[in-house]
């Protein structure tokens, strides 16, 4: 009787600690099996992308605190991601970057029942080459990079990414500053297949951008201040920071150039260090309330995805640039993919030592 006694005291205990070590720290469950919110939520984003109202309303609405801290480029996130200091509930990578997540099996994938709003993305942006399955991520907002300009000092509108390289620009120019991004704009110049050049045509694009180093006031993402207030006249710049810029200062415009110019989207992801996924899920589906998605595209106009906010953005808004391209131009920009480890150190090396011209 007594063994029986320590055998089902063992019994009991081993089943509490299953119980309490399955969860791995996530989202609880209550006695009748629903999923509960979490005190706190880690996102990670790209700077400027939400605005602290909307935030400030989800956490009264849901009763979580948002824990909210921004990066300026895709490398810095998958650093500090991989870092694991961190146990980010939710990030907005690049599309190539959601591949590279997706390979290197750094994502949870997405439980879409906690994400009804989701049918109010496009199906245009469903299915997309990086996640073909629509299992790890969410679209968010997509742009383009092409030229960004004041036309106060420029007045006619540029063609061609040379334009960047005009003398009469010099210390006026706005580089991007992702060594992926800059090597994809000078091989669209060169005429090479951007996402597979050869390690001779990564050197002859770099030795191009050491060339336009002395136009380069500074390789800066968010270009949006220095275009509207005139210290810089042209940018390599995404679409969204022109139309920010744009808001500002009515004579700033943004064309893609004849070679093509790049096409993006920022998607939603869980990475697997998140410890509270089913209130990333509620976050996200939150985001893609209408009257909400509404809110980021008023706050900084990049292309929208969900059609239900399109539908219902000002008039001002639908006609920021970078936003309505006729569809032959739409056509001629490239999706930009990663290339292999060995071909990216030698290109982040090349960058680095084009920067220091």
């Amino acid at each position: 009787m007594k063994n029986f006694f320590v055998f089902a005291l063992l019994s009991l205990l081993i089943t509490f600690l299953a119980a309490c070590g399955g969860s791995d720290n996530e989202d609880t469950n209550n006695a009748g099996g629903e999923q509960e919110l979490s005190d706190e939520l880690i996102v990670f984003n790209w700077s400027e992308y939400i605005p602290q109202g909307v935030i400030d309303d989800f956490e009264e609405e849901y009763g979580v605190e948002v824990v909210y801290s921004t990066y300026n480029s895709n490398h810095e996130m998958l650093t500090k991601v991989q870092s694991g200091t961190v146990a980010y509930d939710l990030v907005f990578p690049s599309d190539y970057y959601v591949k590279q997540m997706v390979d290197n099996e750094m994502l949870k994938e997405i439980d879409f029942d906690n994400i009804p709003n989701y049918e109010n993305i496009a199906n245009a942006w469903k299915s997309m080459p990086f996640d073909p399955d629509n299992k790890f991520s969410v679209p968010f907002m997509y742009g383009y990079d092409g030229i960004a300009y004041n036309k106060e000092f420029i007045k006619e509108a540029p063609t061609s990414w040379e334009d960047l390289w005009n003398p009469d620009y010099a210390g006026k120019v706005l580089l991007l500053e992702e060594s992926k991004e800059v090597s994809n704009m000078v091989q669209q110049l060169l005429g090479n297949e951007m996402n597979d050049p050869t390690e001779e045509q990564l050197e002859a694009g770099f030795d191009k951008v050491k060339e336009l180093i002395p136009n380069v006031l500074a390789f800066d993402s968010t270009a949006s201040d220095r275009l509207v207030s005139g210290e810089a006249w042209i940018a390599h710049a995404y679409s969204g920071a022109a139309a920010t810029a744009w808001l500002e200062n009515d004579n700033i415009d943004f064309v893609l150039p004849e070679e093509g110019g790049i096409v993006w989207l920022d998607a939603m992801v869980i990475p697997k260090t998140s410890k509270n996924k089913y209130t990333a899920e509620v976050f996200i589906n939150y985001l893609l309330e209408p009257e909400v998605s509404k809110q980021l595209s008023e706050f900084i106009p990049y292309g929208n995805p969900n059609e239900k906010a399109v539908e219902i953005l000002p008039e001002e808004i639908k006609g920021s640039p970078g936003l309505n391209f006729p569809e032959e131009v739409i056509k001629r920009a490239e999706w930009n993919l990663p290339l292999d480890s060995d071909r990216t150190q030698y290109m982040n090396r090349l960058f680095q030592e084009a920067k220091v011209e």
